[in-house]
């Protein structure tokens, strides 16, 4: 069997158009392969810079971290210096207030002796304002200067009454310190 010219051409035909369909082919493969190789690495980049930036964060994190641990632990040690502090201040505070309650009532009573006196004085300094409110006017002969030994050191106080607002009160004035010299 003979083919004819016409035959053949059209089969070299057929055969370079399906060629060239492989080509075109192979030509979208090779640049949709190129540009998801050109993406991954883009990516790959990018994780790689995300990673290398979280290491500095986690070590910046680390050491706030550390930071704020040992803050911690000096303000927590401040604030239990602070509360013994304190509370020193609320025994000391509770006990000027009982003599305070105990010794008024006999000092209005001119019963009081002079060392429960010198207490009153000392206790009422220690207030506010240096000064405590009676219920009623102090007598005359509690008026006067009162010597107190506290914290190793002698100590003078004075007594000066006053009238504020209707109520009766009495100022602790401290007139000598041994200190002061």
């Amino acid at each position: 069997m003979m083919y004819s010219q016409q035959e053949y051409d059209m089969v070299r035909r057929q055969t370079m158009q399906i060629e060239a369909e492989k080509r075109a082919l192979l030509r979208w493969t090779l640049i949709v392969v190129t540009i998801l190789f050109a993406f991954a690495l883009v990516l790959s980049g990018l994780m790689y810079q995300r990673y290398s930036t979280a290491e500095g964060r986690i070590e910046e994190a680390d050491t706030r971290a550390t930071t704020a641990e040992a803050k911690l632990q000096e303000v927590s040690k401040e604030l239990d210096d602070k509360k013994k502090i304190l509370e020193a201040n609320s025994a000391t505070r509770a006990k000027q207030d009982s003599v305070i309650q105990n010794v008024v009532p006999k000092m209005l009573n001119r019963t009081a002796s002079d060392s429960e006196l010198g207490e009153l004085a000392h206790a009422a300094f220690n207030q506010p304002g240096h000064v405590i409110q009676l219920p009623s006017i102090p007598p005359n002969e509690v008026l006067r200067s009162y010597r107190y030994r506290g914290e190793g050191r002698p100590l003078k106080y004075t007594f000066v009454p006053g009238l504020i607002d209707g109520k009766w009160v009495v100022y602790s004035l401290l007139v000598k310190n041994q200190d002061d010299k």
